[in-house]
């Protein structure tokens, strides 16, 4: 790996299910039109490979880091919380603090879902500057926007602007698989990486409007 891909790379730790995926898109949407990699722990599917081995490669590959903590709430009783996402946190966290001239350098944005929500979860994390985003994807637009243009020094619109960015290529994407013989509704529920796939393609294209 070559220092130029470690200071694009940008490692995504957070919850992967239906009720995120929302949230998710838009940060691969953001890291993409900032004309930076997402990495994640399902772009691998090799069921042979150790987990922890894949986090740990994909977390000492990448500069810069989005860490989800918004499930640090069981939402109903008997629900076990999840430990993944703050497990991961502290695997970076480490690379963070080692004496590597390379991942000291490391930076990260934070989220939670309310704000303080995590001092109450995770008292090590105080002194930090946590973000919250509410489940809002323009919240989560609006601050990984800010981040990736003041700690990444990437050249972005404004936030309302990058909203608007997303819709568009949402319109472009469906009109796509539309054409190829999808419904709207699958259009709309493409698996992970083929979405990501799609997002480097309208953007290699000139974040085109319409399907040309």
């Amino acid at each position: 790996m070559t220092e130029t891909d470690f200071d694009k790379s940008v490692f995504i730790n957070c919850p992967i299910d239906d009720d995120f995926a929302p949230l998710l898109e838009v940060i691969m949407f953001c890291i993409v039109y900032a004309g930076l990699k997402p990495r994640l722990s399902s772009e691998r599917l090799d069921s042979g490979e150790s987990r922890l081995d894949k986090i740990i490669e994909l977390i000492s590959s990448c500069a810069f880091s989005v860490h989800d903590l918004s499930r640090c709430k069981a939402r109903e009783a008997d629900e076990f919380f999840r430990m993944n996402m703050p497990f991961e946190f502290g695997v970076d966290m480490g690379f963070r603090r080692s004496p590597d001239v390379r991942t000291d350098r490391k930076k990260f944005i934070i989220f939670e879902k309310e704000q303080y929500d995590l001092k109450e979860a995770l008292s090590d994390i105080a002194g930090f500057d946590v973000e919250f985003h509410q489940d809002d994807f323009q919240l989560v637009i609006k601050k990984l926007r800010d981040f990736l243009t003041v700690e990444v020094g990437c050249e972005l619109p404004g936030p309302t602007n990058l909203v608007g960015e997303y819709v568009t290529f949402l319109g472009w994407m469906s009109e796509k698989k539309m054409s190829q013989g999808l419904t709207e509704k699958e259009a709309l529920e493409l698996p992970t990486q083929e979405r990501l796939k799609e997002m480097f393609e309208w953007k290699k294209s000139g974040c085109p409007s319409e399907l040309v």
